[in-house]
């Protein structure tokens, strides 16, 4: 993981048990919210994944990155959510093939 969180992760359900494995429909949404210093951006970042029978699995964190990472952090996240859930890493990166940051995510503070 190159993004480490600032302060750790926050999960709800605060346990969350690798329990994804064979889950056929399994779906993600995130946001966040960026505020940015001279060269660095602090970046909050809350991931869902939404799983068959209406199963939410959150995780929220906060990173401090350079200016321009704000996409590949968010990705990584996602990524790295997934993958705790036990979900394999070729059907996650099948998940984030077409990943594309959107404005419409950003949450304003």
């Amino acid at each position: 993981m190159q993004y480490k969180p600032t302060k750790g992760f926050l999960y709800v359900p605060s346990r969350p048990k690798p329990s994804l494995k064979g889950a056929t429909k399994i779906d993600f949404d995130y946001c966040f919210s960026a505020r940015y210093f001279e060269e660095n951006v602090l970046l909050d970042v809350t991931t869902k994944i939404i799983a068959e029978y209406d199963q939410v699995y959150t995780r929220i964190s906060n990173h401090l990155i350079k200016r321009g990472e704000v996409k590949t952090c968010i990705k990584e996240c996602i990524l790295t959510h997934l993958l705790r859930m036990g979900i394999s890493r070729k059907r996650a990166n099948f998940l984030l093939q077409d990943f594309n940051l959107s404005p419409r995510k950003i949450q304003f503070q």
